[in-house]
């Protein structure tokens, strides 16, 4: 959901300061396919919970991903995605294939904190890193999750990926 909340921001000041939308079919993607793996992959986790297989998944989905981002790293707005992508990466590897969640985190952003998925591990002692895992709380606009530094920073890069790469109309760029 604060994909779609990031996107639609991202959309609404392109249109208001450029006056144009990004068109991504017009950006020279390498891999493209790709995008849709770890997408899949983890929507398989989430839906089946296949065990003691979800941590290999998901560190294949994010592997995945980190080649995706880095073979675009050219694009504007995916070096952030994928400084963000690659911390997130690292901590998932580092601790199993589960992304570390704080309890009190979870509290604090409107979620159970004693419900848990097959992405995610309650932080522990034994925890590796946990300042890199979901410890910052969003409870705005109806929207409650737990995310990550890495993850600012792909929201980060996938707003400055849509703003950055919407054109200005050719008609405005004449009259400036």
């Amino acid at each position: 959901m604060i994909f779609i909340y990031i996107t639609l921001a991202a959309i609404i000041l392109s249109l208001v300061v450029k006056k144009s939308v990004w068109n991504p079919l017009n950006t020279d993607f390498k891999w493209f396919y790709l995008v849709f793996v770890p997408f899949a992959l983890e929507l398989f986790v989430v839906l089946k919970d296949p065990g003691t297989f979800s941590g290999i998944i998901t560190i294949t989905a994010y592997l995945t991903l980190a080649i995706f981002c880095l073979a675009n790293w050219k694009i504007r707005g995916f070096p952030l995605i994928s400084v963000g992508e690659l911390l997130n990466s690292f901590v998932v590897i580092i601790n199993g294939g589960r992304m570390p969640v704080s309890k009190s985190t979870l509290a604090l952003a409107g979620l159970n904190p004693n419900l848990m998925d097959a992405k995610h591990a309650f932080m522990s002692s034994k925890t590796l890193f946990p300042f890199l895992g979901d410890i910052i709380p969003i409870n705005f606009l109806n929207l409650h999750y737990a995310c990550s530094i890495g993850d600012l920073f792909v929201y980060t890069g996938l707003f400055f990926l849509i703003y950055l790469n919407a054109k200005k109309r050719v008609k405005d760029l004449d009259n400036s």
